[in-house]
């Protein structure tokens, strides 16, 4: 997920990345409860800049609001926000993900992620997607664990400057989520990736890397 990213920082930065269970090589327990927002503040040592993506943006706005003592700044790209009210596009898209997963068919279940999240994107990247998503569902799909997620956040109460990050080719459901942002955090800035879908770290890492490196020298 932030290969290309982590490359072009190159050595000037230190990035760490934390994954979260069902994803990549972190499992799912059998059953229980699990917060990544948790499992988050825990990986943290020391107070540090968080680059979130998507649901991952989510989990670091809520270790934001949580544990300000932790957060020196934020960058979310493409955040979701709880209590979202989604377009008719991507209620369809949610609505087919799981006829698809009960009927058992991942592999269209995949090529339907793929085609949603990364319809805009080269081939190279359609391809990873495709192996993130299946290794994702290989991982979720057989676990009964219940994923603890806020009902809302307070943005309001999260003060640590922000970088609010979009592609111009993502659904409007972020774009919309990204004005909400910018308009109900106390120091956010706005900023859209041009030629960029719903994953910018990937499809367009050397413009989000800049982007990052500014924020960062802004903070220093």
């Amino acid at each position: 997920m932030w290969d290309r990213l982590a490359a072009e920082l190159g050595s000037t930065y230190a990035p760490v990345r934390h994954e979260l269970r069902g994803f990549g090589n972190t499992p799912l327990p059998a059953e229980g409860r699990v917060s990544n927002t948790a499992d988050l503040a825990a990986s943290i040592e020391q107070p540090s800049v968080l680059v979130g993506a998507s649901y991952g943006g989510q989990v670091c706005l809520e270790l934001a609001a949580e544990r300000p003592e932790l957060v020196l700044g934020l960058v979310l790209l493409a955040a979701v926000i709880p209590c979202h009210d989604w377009s008719s596009e991507a209620e369809a898209f949610f609505e087919e993900e799981e006829r698809l997963l009960e009927a058992g068919d991942v592999d269209a279940a995949t090529e339907l992620n793929v085609s949603f999240w990364a319809g805009t994107a080269e081939r190279s990247v359609k391809k990873l997607v495709g192996e993130m998503q299946r290794r994702a569902f290989e991982l979720q799909l057989g676990s009964a664990a219940e994923v603890t997620e806020p009902e809302r956040i307070e943005l309001g109460s999260i003060t640590a400057p922000t970088l609010v990050v979009t592609g111009d080719r993502d659904i409007d459901d972020f774009k919309r989520m990204a004005d909400r942002l910018v308009a109900g955090l106390l120091s956010a800035k706005r900023a859209t990736i041009a030629g960029a879908g719903h994953l910018p770290a990937l499809e367009r890492p050397r413009e989000t890397a800049e982007l990052l490196a500014d924020f960062l020298e802004q903070l220093a």
